[in-house]
């Protein structure tokens, strides 16, 4: 059923136009631990694939998912230095992602990717899901007291529901543990070549406080990311700096030993003078907005184990209040403010243990608001209004067939979803729409194991996101300018075919995935460019997306880890979209058609008590052709980084480390007609220092 939902901001530098990065692939032991025998030598055999997941909500091995699947633990994440959720989809191959500044993330999976509409792609913090309303969501994380983060490639709507078109990203913290003190704390600087100096400090501890029952896990972080774009009208330097804290608590209670109930309270709070990465050739930029961007999450989930199932809900109450305030375009004034509240209820029945029948089935509900001001004098200023009602019923199984090496997999969530909208001028002109959406989101696969550790799988499975109202500034601003733009714009969706395999060879020294994937995407929203800053909105063909995703983890030795990833994605529209320079072939908005990453790491003992380690990674990623709206390709990217380390088996470890070492500074994605672009981080060199107790 189609009808249409309400505003995304239509200008290219407001949070709802944050360029996409897409610097792609995969890394070291992405996917798994690497165990090692007890008192092995060097040569000793390891075992890959061993990552406990929850992609289809149930513990299962991450090399037994038939899913296309890239689980980077905590571990990995310390060991590469990783900063964020954007380094982690920048390793991870078939996604990507982009800090555009101002402390707002943008996810791309297989090509799927928008800067408009709600997310086209999941977002979990643990149980939590993170969904925008006409403005994609994902609120940058702190890779610090993490446990994994899974990225799950191919539609997830099945069972993580709206949105997840493209794929689902689910970070999953540390959780409380009942009958042990633990703590640690991190301390880093670092400086940036003809730029300024950044530093940070974060913290943990976890608190017992009645033995087998009742525990807290305390977080902190405090950061300053450092600035390197100049202002090249006032002549202020390195102003794109940001300052960032967070906090998080969890409390975990135990009333029997079935039973869990965890609450939990993430607080995130950032602000830069210049909340932008975009720059032209020479590191610098003529106009500016500020950006304040806080979003605060609570939650309570409760878990009860049967013998044989366990019965879950979960309650989760999201907001995110996100100003600007500066110049889109010099001489441009701008004030806007976005406020989403997003309150979520999930309640599912899962079977556990080792079944020849596996099963989910669950109920979710959805209420979500969202209210905008956008002031930018003698040219628009409104004010808007939207409210989403949303339920889904869903489930699916999982059946070993006779011959127990082949499984089939069917699943199947109904999601309906009640808007009512509007947006109005300060004419008072107004344009408003209830509407309904409601969609039938199948999935289903065939895997074969000929052995425990291989998997083969075919699958088929559809994705889909809703509507939106046409802003009102964008539809009288293109009246002016004689251009015919819809009131509403219909929801789209996807079907995507893929066939995958995941195996161990050489005694479980060598680790391959790799996945072959064809998508239609259908209606894709895109931008109608109306004057250089301001663009309205309509729905295209879509898109066709094909591609395939390789990577290799080896592991010679216990002390050396060596990788080798890559991805080819042809993303390009499937017909010509009128009043853009969107035509038939053109490749999908910023979208690179090649991605390759290697990396290796090394442990060595110094002395009889010290540990020294060293990791070094390469990453290239082809041109991104397509700009927002209008604007000239990028570059090619190429990025390499060094880490080096001194670790103590009392708890303490210092790092040395070096990003973008040859100082790329190309631009990431498609330039705009201003000739700017997103830009990597210049040469940085830092210290680290960490310790646990």
């Amino acid at each position: 059923m189609h009808h249409a939902s309400p505003p995304s901001r239509p200008f290219p530098r407001s949070l709802l136009s944050c360029a996409i990065l897409a610097s792609l692939l995969a890394a070291p032991a992405l996917h798994a631990q690497t165990a090692v025998e007890e008192g092995a030598e060097d040569e000793s055999t390891t075992t890959l694939g061993t990552v406990t997941v929850t992609a289809r909500k149930r513990d299962e091995r991450q090399l037994d998912v038939p899913i296309a699947l890239s689980a980077v633990t905590g571990e990995d994440i310390r060991e590469r230095g990783l900063l964020n959720v954007t380094d982690v989809l920048n390793i991870t191959p078939g996604a990507a992602s982009i800090d555009g500044g101002g402390s707002f993330t943008q996810v791309q999976i297989r090509g799927v990717s928008s800067s408009l509409g709600g997310n086209d792609n999941g977002y979990y913090i643990d149980e939590t899901p993170f969904t925008g309303v006409t403005v994609p969501w994902y609120p940058d994380t702190r890779s610090f007291d993490i446990d994994r983060v899974e990225v799950l490639k191919g539609p997830q709507g099945t069972l993580f529901g709206e949105g997840s078109m493209g794929g689902t990203v689910r970070i999953i913290t540390n959780k409380p543990q009942f009958n042990e003190f633990r703590a640690g704390v991190e301390i880093d600087a670092s400086t940036v070549d003809k730029g300024g100096d950044g530093h940070g400090a974060k913290a943990y501890v976890n608190v017992p406080l009645v033995d087998d029952r009742l525990a807290l896990r305390l977080v902190v972080t405090d950061e300053t990311t450092p600035g390197w774009i100049d202002d090249s009208v006032t002549g202020g330097k390195d102003v794109n700096d940001n300052d960032i804290r967070t906090w998080r608590a969890k409390l975990r209670f135990a009333p029997t030993d079935r039973w869990n109930i965890d609450l939990a309270y993430w607080k995130y709070d950032s602000g830069s003078a210049a909340g932008s990465n975009e720059a032209m050739d020479d590191m610098t930029n003529s106009s500016f907005l500020a950006v304040d961007n806080v979003w605060h999450s609570g939650s309570l989930t409760s878990t009860y184990d049967f013998d044989g199932s366990q019965l879950f809900y979960g309650f989760s109450d999201a907001n995110l209040l996100y100003g600007q305030g500066g110049e889109l375009a010099p001489g441009i004034p701008l004030d806007a403010i976005i406020d989403i509240t997003v309150r979520t209820h999930e309640l599912r029945w899962s079977s556990t243990g080792d079944r020849t029948l596996d099963w989910t089935v669950g109920y979710y509900l959805r209420d979500a608001i969202r209210e905008d001001a956008l002031d930018v004098p003698g040219i628009l200023v409104s004010t808007s209004r939207q409210t989403n009602e949303a339920y889904a019923f869903f489930g699916e199984a999982t059946l070993k067939l006779p011959n127990p090496a082949w499984a089939l997999t069917a699943g199947l969530r109904y999601f309906n979803d009640e808007l009512d909208a509007w947006d109005r001028a300060e004419d008072g002109t107004v344009n408003s729409l209830q509407a309904e959406f409601d969609s039938w989101n199948p999935r289903l696969s065939l895997s074969y194991k000929p052995s425990a550790d291989t998997t083969f799988y075919a699958s088929a499975a559809r994705g889909f996101r809703s509507g939106q109202l046409q802003p009102i500034g964008s539809i009288l601003l293109a009246q002016l300018y004689d251009i015919d733009l819809p009131s509403e714009i219909a929801p789209d969706s996807i079907m995507t075919y893929e066939l995958g395999v995941k195996s161990l060879f050489a005694e479980g020294r060598l680790l391959l995935e790799a996945a072959l994937f064809s998508s239609r995407w259908k209606d894709v929203a895109v931008r109608v460019p109306i004057t250089d800053q301001i663009n309205g909105l309509a729905n295209s063909d879509g898109t066709r997306n094909v591609g395939v995703e390789a990577n290799l983890v080896y592991n010679p030795s216990r002390n050396l880890t060596l990788q080798l990833g890559g991805s080819w994605i042809d993303a390009t529209y499937s017909a010509d979209v009128p009043d853009t320079p969107l035509f038939k072939g053109t490749p999908v908005y910023n979208v690179p058609k090649t991605s390759i990453t290697t990396s290796a790491s090394y442990r060595w003992d110094i002395g009889e008590s010290l540990r020294g380690s060293a990791f070094v990674s390469a990453h290239h990623d082809s041109a991104r052709k397509t700009s927002l709206t209008a604007g000239s390709p990028g570059d090619p990217i190429t990025l390499a980084n060094l880490r080096v380390g001194v670790e103590s088996p009392t708890g303490w470890s210092a790092y040395l480390y070096g990003n973008n070492l040859t100082n790329e500074d190309g631009a990431i994605n498609a330039r705009n007609l201003s000739l700017a672009a997103n830009r990597p981080q210049p040469r940085t060199w830092g210290v680290l220092f960490r310790y646990d107790y």
